[in-house]
């Protein structure tokens, strides 16, 4: 039927509409025009109430007559009899306007059924209108469709109608561009065609429906490596859904592996490498993310996604003959005495694979050292590495542990998590120590104390993996010891297919440091400062010099910022033990007053093969204040700072400072660098500079005594390397260079008042 209603004609209730602001009815006094399409019967009976594909109407939702509800407007779809299963129905509406009050609603029925196959609104609240968006699979032919528009209402108090705005309603009949369809439920089997020793099978799709499911097939081996890839190229927009999916067991239920990707991001890349362990047809479900509280995710037909299937061979030794994923089955070999080196190469050539090895030490009564090194090998990869999350980089980890005991009870869990002589632990350099300790002292196969843990990180700071070593001390042991080490990734989410070399050697301490033991414990190593006269400092005088090596340890950073990584060391990366200190105790010699000495200080260290710098020294000062005692009974107050706090430290700076003796009010243009760097072939040497005026102050040349903790800093390698520290005290005061050149200008010298020496040296002032 038709329903004559009262109402201005189009122009005339645009005018009406603007000079009422645009809520109210229009007038019914000036026009007749028609009302179609408010039900069922006019939809499918009234010839204005068809949509014909890709004609749009625009029509509106307003008040009719006296009746105080939103208008509701039906209307007809006819399915042609060429209709089919990939048949698609498009339909679009949308306000042409910046801002209604309508919410605007469109469902689409079966043209004699009351539910809906499929309804969506635009909730714009304040905001501006945006278009609905439906589109179905609908391949029934020569059938029809009804569309009803509507407001959907969320405020009781906000107006459903619009005689001032048109929608535009928009069908079109389109084919699914996803030749798969329908493949909901029975998938599309991707045939796998042999690329020399590869598999290889490719797909494409669309998710071009919402809540569209596209699964495939593919037959897999046992033992084999099955890599997985979904991609949506990037077609300069981001889809209307999240790309996600599934890998199914055989069984068509248990999965496997699954993922999505991140909102907004695309292209969309989502890959997996999985060991084959149960054979037969596996599948692959792609689909738009859902998460909980998430509407089902919308078709879109402008991206298409494309698959790839590779299954490939395993080819870690370790692996091909069982594998070494776990602790009980690492790969195990005896390095007898010191001076071997094993070696051991694997690949984490799929997502969850561990690398388990170990080494047995035999009995040694003397401290020793075990070195480490994880290293690419040149590898003609299979697949590419699996894709990170967004700013995530590989995270490959090498962890080495000791075992405390095979047995785990709560008793040997404690014992490793609280005892630090059964588990060391640095909280030093780690303050995330008490937990990573607790967390292997809790592993389910064996109670195990963490030694050393290297992770990957930002490759601009850690090209060619140069992290990826570290240097473990051995304490003395009567039995045979053994240390397990793991290699993975952080997670075991990511795979790359390349090979690997762990190198291990062990070697004894050097001949200073197993010297410097004495019940177990590293002791300061005493010596006498000697005398230089007005002379500087002898190479290759023994009374001078000072030797040993720094083996362990990540070594210190001048800037003392262990988070940002330096050298070996990144961000997580950790060793149970602090890093390696030799201690030296000199003793002073008793001189006359005014007793201010000039001290002379210079180190080496030698270079690598390739002739890089394995690392530099910082020398830790410690002096006793002869003016001052402790209380106890060495008589000894230690003085480890200067005056304003800062730490009694030397350590190389090219910078230009102001030295001790310098006014604060001096120019910047008169500021020296405080040390010397001279680079021969074999050896990087440092000397304080003259213009430092180092000296031994009267109360510390009364005190006696002076300790010198040498560490390494900014390390790069972990090739064992010695250095030498030569120093030694002289006549007080000395002269330097003037930044400007000119004469040499003398340290400050002490002088007589009233017979009390006053002046002179203030080197920690």
């Amino acid at each position: 039927m038709r329903l004559r209603t009262r109402l201005l004609p189009l122009a005339l209730l645009l005018l009406a509409a603007c000079s009422s602001g645009g809520e109210d009815t229009p007038d019914a006094g000036t026009g007749v025009v028609e009302d179609l399409c408010n039900n069922r019967e006019e939809a499918l009976t009234n010839a204005d109430c068809e949509l014909k594909p890709g004609v749009p109407m625009e029509r509106y939702l307003a008040l009719t007559g006296d009746v105080k509800a939103g208008d509701e407007d039906w209307y007809r779809v006819n399915i042609p009899a060429t209709a089919n299963a990939r048949t698609l129905v498009h339909v679009t509406g949308t306000y042409l306007a910046s801002s209604t009050p309508v919410n605007l609603s469109i469902s689409v029925r079966e043209k004699d059924k009351d539910t809906s196959l499929v309804t969506k609104s635009d909730q714009h609240g304040a905001g501006a209108p945006k278009p609905v968006d439906i589109v179905l699979p609908y391949g029934t032919p020569s059938t029809q469709l009804i569309i009803v528009v509507r407001d959907a209402p969320t405020n009781p108090a906000r107006p459903n109608y619009d005689a001032r705005n048109a929608y535009r309603l928009t069908v079109e009949l389109l084919e699914n561009p996803d030749t798969n369809e329908p493949n909901d439920v029975t998938p599309t089997p991707i045939a796998l065609a042999a690329q020399g020793a590869v598999q290889v099978g490719t797909a494409q799709g669309y998710l071009a429906t919402d809540n569209d499911v596209d699964r495939f097939s593919f037959p897999l081996t046992a033992g084999k490596i099955a890599y997985v890839r979904i991609t949506a190229p990037d077609q300069g927009f981001a889809p209307n859904y999240r790309l996600s999916y599934e890998l199914l067991r055989p069984n068509g239920t248990d999965k496997e592996s699954e993922g999505n990707v991140l909102p907004k991001v695309h292209p969309g890349v989502m890959a997996t490498a999985r060991k084959v362990k149960l054979a037969g047809t596996w599948t692959l479900v792609v689909k738009g993310y859902k998460g909980n509280n998430d509407p089902v995710p919308a078709g879109d037909l402008r991206q298409p996604y494309e698959v790839e299937v590779r299954v490939v061979d395993e080819e870690d030794p370790r692996d091909q003959s069982g594998d070494n994923d776990a602790y009980a089955r690492a790969y195990s070999n005896n390095l007898g005495t010191t001076g071997a080196t094993t070696t051991f190469e694997g690949r984490l050539g799929y997502v969850g694979d561990r690398d388990w090895f170990a080494v047995k030490l035999s009995s040694l009564t003397k401290p020793s050292v075990l070195r480490y090194r994880l290293t690419e090998r040149p590898t003609t990869t299979r697949f590419d590495p699996l894709p990170l999350p967004l700013g995530q980089l590989a995270d490959r980890q090498v962890l080495v542990f000791s075992t405390v005991s095979t047995t785990v009870t709560a008793e040997q869990r404690a014992t490793c998590s609280n005892n630090p002589a059964v588990c060391p632990r640095d909280t030093r350099e780690h303050p995330d120590a008490p937990g990573l300790v607790q967390t292997y002292c809790n592993n389910a196969e064996a109670v195990l104390c963490i030694q050393s843990v290297r992770e990957e990180s930002d490759p601009a700071r850690f090209a060619g993996l140069s992290n990826f070593q570290g240097a473990l001390p051995v304490p003395s042991h009567g039995t045979e010891v053994t240390y397990h080490f793991v290699v993975q990734d952080d997670g075991n989410n990511w795979a790359d297919d390349r090979d690997y070399r762990l190198e291990v050697s062990w070697a004894a301490e050097d001949t200073e440091e197993e010297n410097a033991y004495s019940g177990g414990v590293e002791q300061p190593r005493s010596k006498t400062l000697g005398d230089v006269g007005t002379g500087n400092l002898p190479v290759g005088n023994a009374t001078f010099e000072a030797k040993g090596q720094l083996t362990h340890g990540h070594g210190r950073l001048r800037n003392n910022d262990r988070a940002t990584g330096l050298g070996v060391r990144g961000p997580t990366d950790y060793d149970a033990v602090p890093s390696d200190t030799d201690t030296f105790e000199y003793q002073l010699p008793a001189l006359s007053a005014p007793e201010d000495a000039a001290w002379l200080v210079q180190w080496d260290v030698d270079n690598l093969p390739d002739g890089g710098t394995p690392h530099g020294l910082a020398l830790d000062l410690t002096f006793c204040d002869g003016t001052a005692t402790d209380g106890g009974t060495t008589g000894c107050m230690p003085v480890t700072t200067t005056s304003t706090g800062g730490a009694l430290t030397l350590a190389y700076n090219p910078t230009a400072m102001r030295a001790w003796h310098t006014s604060a009010s001096a120019p910047l243009s008169s500021y020296q660098a405080l040390y010397q760097l001279e680079k021969t072939a074999t050896t990087t040497r440092v000397t304080v500079a003259p213009y430092t005026c180092s000296c031994l102050e009267r109360r510390f040349i009364q005190g006696g005594t002076l300790k010198v903790a040498v560490s390494a800093t900014e390390r790069t390698d972990y090739t064992p390397v010695s250095y030498t520290l030569r120093t030694g005290y002289g006549d007080y005061p000395r002269s330097y260079t003037a930044a400007d050149g000119g004469s040499p200008t003398s340290c400050p010298a002490p002088t007589q008042d009233g017979g009390t020496w006053v002046g002179g040296c203030q080197f920690t002032r």
